[in-house]
């Protein structure tokens, strides 16, 4: 997925700020009896303010997988990972991440209007 950037020395809301940062990061499934599968093997790198980022591979590569942990949907094996200055757990805590998954989760019983404010109702 890339090597490791150096960190920005700028300050918060300045073009260039770090916003994630993913060092070392890995995932191993383990299953009782099972080889292990290492999803993700010592990932580093950083986002900034104003980059943009693709994740491009093959099915099975771990690209979900990373999300999933940026998300809070999973947990490391080894590494480490920052939004900002927290922790994904702590950053989806505060509110200050969302994510939207692929397949479509749409309340039935609610309107287009209704599916679409539920997050804004959850929030208050």
């Amino acid at each position: 997925m890339g090597n490791r950037s150096q960190p920005s020395k700028s300050g918060t809301g300045q073009a260039g700020h770090t916003l994630v940062s993913i060092a070392d990061l890995s995932l191993v499934y383990t299953a009782h009896g099972m080889t292990p599968v290492h999803a993700l093997d010592k990932i580093s790198l950083d986002v900034t303010q104003g980059g943009f980022v693709s994740l491009i591979g093959p099915s099975g590569c771990g690209k979900s997988t990373l999300l999933r942990i940026l998300g809070d949907l999973l947990s490391p094996t080894q590494g480490d990972i920052r939004i900002g200055d927290a922790s994904p757990r702590q950053a989806r805590l505060n509110r200050e991440i969302g994510f939207v998954f692929q397949e479509a989760a749409l309340l039935e019983w609610r309107r287009i209007g209704e599916n679409v404010a539920l997050p804004l109702e959850l929030r208050g």
